[in-house]
């Protein structure tokens, strides 16, 4: 598995990772600042194209944890042109999901409650305690903050961002590059490009 980025979202995948109990993992990340002292001594940690085109040809999973979802997008799409295959990850042990995910490189965080009829596009980042319910679905590149709540049935385009504890009422339609502030109630549709905040 690659998981490409090092950062702190790479950091906090790796734990997810390494929490299933699957250590067969390669970092890449081609930035200079990459947590190099935090994470070298024990995980290898690549930053060349040659380098990046060998793991795949090892092992083709990847996931791509980089916060900024156009440099997410970015990513993804350089490493499924190289013949990467994307692949989730999440901690089955610690999240209770009755739907069908499908294999799109999304990372799912622990204690993550998916209710039914969920639909999720590629590359998404849900974080840690958030709840999912009925008939939510989700773009492609969208970042959904710790104990965020998203109550079905709603809709949510490609590159949002729901920040941290945030509530979407149900019936709603949230539209693309939409700005969620933390702690915000939303009870309308919002159109591409908003930035909403009311709590």
């Amino acid at each position: 598995m690659i998981i490409a980025g090092a950062g702190s979202a790479g950091i906090e995948t790796l734990g997810i990772y390494l929490s299933t109990g699957k250590t067969d993992v390669v970092l890449y990340d081609d930035k200079t600042n990459a947590n190099i002292e935090l994470l070298g001594q024990k995980y290898k940690i690549i930053s060349s194209e040659e380098d990046l085109q060998t793991e795949i040809s090892k092992n083709p999973e990847f996931c791509v944890a980089i916060g900024n979802p156009r440099m997410r997008e970015k990513l993804f799409k350089r490493l499924i042109a190289l013949g990467g295959i994307p692949t989730n990850i999440m901690n089955d042990k610690l999240f209770y999901n009755i739907s069908d995910i499908p294999q799109n490189g999304s990372i799912i965080q622990p204690g993550v409650n998916i209710s039914y009829g969920f639909e999720i596009g590629k590359s998404c980042m849900i974080h840690a305690n958030s709840t999912i319910g009925h008939k939510v679905k989700l773009g492609n590149f969208i970042n959904v903050g710790p104990s965020c709540a998203i109550i079905g049935p709603c809709e949510i385009g490609d590159y949002s961002y729901i920040g941290a504890g945030s509530v979407i009422l149900p019936h709603h339609k949230i539209g693309r590059n939409v700005i969620v502030s933390a702690g915000s109630v939303v009870n309308r549709d919002l159109a591409d490009y908003e930035t909403f905040t009311k709590k």
